[in-house]
């Protein structure tokens, strides 16, 4: 997590709220407030924060991940999910992380939360209210495009060699057994290969959780998340295309609600940090109003209001496009 300090609360509470019994965020380089949020939400003896200056060339993301894997709490750990502040549990039907750890009886080692890329949802600005009550439109389940159907995983650490950014590696001496977001196995094929970060073509039925996934919340918001940069991308660019493969508004998607009465419940549990947030919205503030006096920012800003939202490809136009860059990849190793 990096200037991220205005939405951990929210996150924190929701995940707590949903069943998990201990957070730890990860941070780096702030410089909006967010280390004094985290410290103070971190006197509950269920959060901890670990903040840390990233060195070498890895991406922040994977130096967080060695931290984070090498925490005593993932140690002690029966179930863990690595993911982020945008991404927030979704259970359609109500219940808990127990309820999902107890799919199959309990017997498989990780289970695939995919997301749900959700859009703009008209929002220029930030508004009040958390976030999953912000943003109500989102991306088909059966959109025919792989970046929908990337997916975090729950999952048991003694299973695994080493955690990882969409799903953790893989012992080679002993492969996991898998389930997907509706219960059922995923493949063997699938279990063994660490490079399998997309259910996109996976046979599915009705699914149990998955991740709603608010990567650009408002348009104010999306300028402020540009000017910081991306943590596992650090050359790539939070532009037209990055929105135009996000901005989904397609189908409403209220299914979260029902689970944010629980959240705002552990909100109050937790320390109040009113004050601290409300220095993270100021400079989050200070930092949109610097986009919009920068010329590129501005053109970015205003052509980024004409894309309203992203029209799903059918399954042919899907398919095809994913077929054509698999064989130019083969051509090009070839």
């Amino acid at each position: 997590m990096r200037n991220d300090g205005a939405y951990a609360p929210e996150w924190i509470a929701h995940h707590l709220a949903a069943g998990f019994d201990r957070i730890l965020v990860l941070s780096h380089e702030n410089s909006d407030g967010t280390d004094a949020v985290l410290d103070r939400l971190a006197e509950d003896a269920r959060v901890t924060h670990v903040s840390f200056v990233p060195k070498g060339k890895k991406s922040v993301q994977w130096q967080a991940l060695k931290l984070a894997d090498d925490h005593p709490w993932t140690a002690q750990a029966e179930w863990a999910m690595f993911f982020d502040c945008d991404e927030f549990l979704c259970l359609p039907n109500g219940g808990s992380v127990a309820d999902l750890t107890g799919l199959k009886g309990g017997e498989f080692d990780a289970l695939a939360l995919p997301w749900r890329l959700y859009g703009l949802s008209g929002q220029g600005v930030r508004g009040q209210g958390l976030t999953p009550e912000r943003f109500s439109k989102a991306a088909p389940h059966d959109l025919h495009f792989p970046l929908g159907h990337l997916f975090k995983t729950l999952h048991r650490p003694s299973a695994f060699r080493a955690l990882g950014v969409h799903r953790p590696r893989a012992k080679k001496s002993k492969p996991a057994r898998w389930i997907g977001p509706d219960g059922e196995p995923l493949s063997d094929r699938f279990a063994q290969s660490d490079g399998a970060i997309s259910l996109y073509g996976a046979s599915q039925g009705a699914k149990r959780a998955w991740l709603n996934h608010y990567s650009l919340r408002s348009l104010d918001e999306f300028m402020a998340k540009r000017a910081r940069g991306l943590p596992n991308h650090m050359e790539r660019e939070i532009d037209l295309t990055y929105w135009a493969e996000r901005n989904w508004n397609t189908e409403d998607a209220p299914e979260i609600l029902g689970m944010l009465d629980d959240t705002r419940d552990a909100l109050k549990s937790l320390p109040d940090v009113s004050k601290e947030v409300a220095v993270c919205w100021a400079e989050q503030e200070r930092v949109i109003a610097a986009t919009q006096r920068d010329l590129d920012s501005l053109r970015l800003r205003f052509r980024l209001n004409l894309l309203k939202g992203s029209t799903p490809p059918t399954e042919q136009e899907g398919r095809a496009f994913l077929r054509a860059q698999i064989e130019i990849l083969q051509r090009d190793m070839s």
